[in-house]
């Protein structure tokens, strides 16, 4: 009887510091799980900021216009930093204020552009796009066939420039091209064009990972509309991980449709 309570208790007490030492190692291995998850995520720092037009946008530029001093200054950007974004106006859904924003991002711009726009009627932004393809910035951009060629339209302007190159969607398909979103210096297009000029050395890897970047994405077109009178959003962020997933379909749309280049 003695002998078979000391056999209980003996293998009570080793199932317990096996138990008590995969607690331990689990313990481990989840902390271990956070810290990675934390120091790729919450440590990375990733900067956002949010456009919104809506019945209000329209309802300073005049002021603005009367009195230049109404609003505020905003200084050159010389990289692409979405945190030193700062409204020029305390109306936070002028006009004015958004179309800068945008603006000033595309100035920063030092290698590429990749637009995915249903329309672009913005004369703005088009000459912003034109400024970034005559200081040697890689400017491609995928727009719908429907619209490309309409009145009102930019492409034939933006064709004009050598660094810009422009794909649409095959026109027989009757499928929408209604992607609305641009990315500023993605290390996958920099590679990209790298790799086609052998260029891609241990170097330039090195410099690709220091590289500021930017994502613009939402419902708006680049388009006067979009601008001024419709509802519209636009998330603009530098977070790696998402600028890298919307740069690998835009490479993926722009083989795609490699038949249809205006360049």
């Amino acid at each position: 009887m003695l002998k078979s309570a000391i056999v209980r208790y003996t293998i009570y007490s080793a199932s317990l510091i096996v138990l008590s030492e995969v607690a331990y190692q689990s313990f481990r291995a989840l902390k271990n799980c956070y810290n990675n998850w934390y120091k790729n995520h919450a440590q990375q720092g990733a900067s956002w900021a949010v456009i919104l037009t809506n019945e209000l946008t329209m309802s300073c530029p005049l002021n603005h216009r009367l009195n230049p001093n109404s609003r505020s200054a905003i200084a050159t950007l010389q990289k692409i930093s979405i945190h030193e974004m700062k409204p020029m106006c305390s109306n936070p859904y002028c006009y004015e204020s958004n179309v800068g924003l945008i603006e000033d991002l595309l100035n920063a711009a030092k290698y590429s552009i990749d637009v995915a726009m249903f329309m672009i009627t913005s004369v703005q932004i088009s000459k912003a796009l034109a400024r970034a393809s005559l200081r040697g910035v890689t400017v491609r951009i995928i727009t719908d066939t429907t619209n490309a060629f309409s009145p009102h339209s930019q492409v034939l302007y933006l064709l004009k420039f050598d660094n810009v190159s422009i794909r649409f969607n095959p026109k027989e398909d009757r499928k929408l091209f209604h992607h609305k979103f641009c990315i500023l210096d993605s290390p996958s297009t920099i590679k990209y064009f790298l790799k086609r000029l052998n260029k891609l050395i241990a170097k330039k890897l090195e410099e690709l990972e220091n590289i500021s970047s930017a994502l613009m994405t939402g419902s708006m077109n680049f388009t006067i509309q979009g601008f001024t009178t419709n509802f519209e959003n636009v998330l603009l962020t530098d977070q790696k991980e998402m600028i890298q997933q919307y740069s690998d379909e835009y490479q993926r749309l722009w083989e795609l449709f490699a038949g249809s280049h205006k360049d």
